[in-house]
């Protein structure tokens, strides 16, 4: 099978200028870069001088978290904004390896139970993948610090340093994991208590990831009040082991801009010592699962003991002050298991269905959903994520899971336009698209090293997105497989991707 995009304006990843050009497509890769006037091909797309940009690469998406990666493979609201591969495995949370083949790890953002978990090894979750052949975009994952760390462990209300020989095991599965494909390993520092992993641990399981040539992402300790210094430990770690890191999602929170530029401007003062990246979403607000509201004196017990001390009206009174300032009319409800009913309805909908306050809403919200909704609301600074967009560090994601089957005036856009959005806000600030595309698609497949992707050149995949003057989303092409026309979904053809593995050493 042979198609022929036509008279294009090519912008092929590598941030060199636009040029006209046809681009040959045969089978799953592209066959040539050119001009090819007469040449009679089996397919052939007329471009109109539109834009042709290698497919963008999700660096960090949580399909795995909320498990829509199971209930929506097609990955719809990705492939509509131009995403052709995307990592996952993000922030300590990963759906292998799992020892005890539990989903334990993943009960605040998703109902679990309805998942087949057939798997235990990274090998063995990656084959299942391959052989259901119903994703639509490919797929590449990291292994989460935390699923791991609470197997070894067995209690996840313990924390305490490992010991010398759970180090050990530790190290070793997380070879293996790499052997096995994984593209590095993350860590969710952010969430407690693991704000107290030691700094030996993360050296000697770092030291893993870059005998292999991975990356390490991590979320990091702090990111208000002591970002900067969660920032340095990321620098000196990422410095002294030698090794890409990619600090996820990193956030202007309001209230704490000044030490987010701080952060911004150490990140990229020392990058001639510290491979350092971060990713930045182009929209102002954060899904926090509301489970990481509650104070921490109350974390480190049973869910379902901590429930029964926020009836408590001393405990509920301390829990209250810890709750963010939220406006509950621009507050969603974006997920509830086991209570979809909730799903899209604002803080204040649920407040006034139950003549509740704000704070007492949230607390009643906690107790009906067992602690396991996800909320959604604006806490961000857009004028410094604008200049984080412009970072020549700044890597772009969607920080979202695809959100197929949830109605659009509900669904966060980020979830199925944040690189079309990147693309506006960009050429608005003044970045050419040649920079602003080979941000989404070349340069973090040369981070990840994904052979073949990232770039449209000879002989490789066709992962390939036409854009209109406006950057909104033409057609997005998957190994060859046309999954978006017209800017619709293309139901025949909308599961052409691939599990990627990394396979060098």
């Amino acid at each position: 099978m042979t198609t022929l995009i036509k008279n294009i304006i090519l912008a092929d990843g590598s941030g060199r200028s636009l040029q006209k050009a046809d681009v040959l497509i045969r089978d799953e890769k592209i066959a040539s870069v050119g001009n090819f006037s007469s040449y009679k091909a089996d397919k052939i797309i007329f471009g109109n001088e539109l834009y042709l940009c290698p497919g963008f690469i999700d660096l960090n998406s949580s399909s795995d978290r909320y498990l829509t990666l199971f209930s929506s493979p097609l990955c719809k609201d990705f492939l509509i904004q131009g995403v052709t591969s995307m990592l996952i495995g993000h922030c300590g949370f990963s759906l292998a390896p799992s020892f005890y083949g539990s989903l334990n790890h993943f009960w605040s953002w998703s109902k679990t139970n309805h998942i087949n978990l057939n798997w235990k090894k990274v090998g063995e979750f990656l084959a299942v993948l391959e052989k259901q052949k119903k994703i639509g975009v490919n797929l590449a994952t990291l292994v989460g610090h935390r699923v791991i760390r609470e197997d070894i462990v067995k209690d996840p209300h313990e924390f305490r340093n490992l010991t010398a020989n759970e180090l050990r095991v530790f190290r070793f599965v997380l070879t293996q994991a790499l052997k096995e494909g994984a593209f590095g390993m993350s860590t969710g520092l952010g969430y407690f208590p693991y704000q107290d992993t030691g700094y030996h641990e993360l050296r000697a399981l770092v030291d893993v990831v870059k005998q292999f040539g991975r990356i390490y992402t991590t979320h990091l300790k702090n990111e208000k009040h002591f970002i900067l210094d969660a920032v340095k430990e990321t620098i000196r770690l990422s410095q002294e082991m030698g090794m890409t890191t990619i600090i996820s999602h990193l956030r202007p929170f309001l209230g704490f801009e000044k030490d987010f530029e701080s952060s911004l401007k150490l990140i990229e003062e020392k990058t001639t010592q510290a491979d350092v990246y971060f990713d930045v979403n182009p929209f102002d607000a954060s899904a926090v699962p509301i489970d990481s509201l509650i104070p921490d004196s109350l974390k480190n017990s049973d869910r379902n003991l901590i429930i029964e001390k926020l009836k408590d009206e001393k405990v509920a009174k301390e829990a209250k002050k810890a709750f963010p300032r939220l406006k509950a009319d621009e507050t969603i409800i974006l997920n509830a298991p086991g209570i979809e009913s909730l799903n899209g309805k604002t803080l204040l909908e649920f407040a006034q269905n139950r003549d509740l306050k704000e704070g007492a809403a949230l607390l009643a919200l906690m107790e009906a959903t067992r602690l396991r909704a996800v909320i959604f609301y604006k806490n961000l600074n857009p004028q410094e994520i604008e200049k984080s967009l412009l970072s020549s560090r700044s890597l772009i994601s969607s920080n979202s899971p695809n959100f197929d089957d949830l109605p659009l005036p509900f669904k966060p856009e980020r979830a199925y336009k944040s690189f079309p959005v990147f693309l506006k806000k960009a050429s608005s600030l003044g970045m050419n698209i040649e920079k602003a595309v080979h941000k989404i698609s070349g340069l973090p497949a040369k981070i990840l090293n994904l052979e073949g992707r990232g770039f449209v050149s000879d002989n490789y995949f066709a992962d390939l997105v036409l854009l209109d003057k406006d950057f909104d989303v033409k057609m997005t092409m998957v190994n060859g497989k046309i999954a978006v026309e017209e800017g619709n979904i293309n139901p025949a053809f909308a599961s052409g991707g691939r599990v990627l593995r990394h396979r060098k050493k």
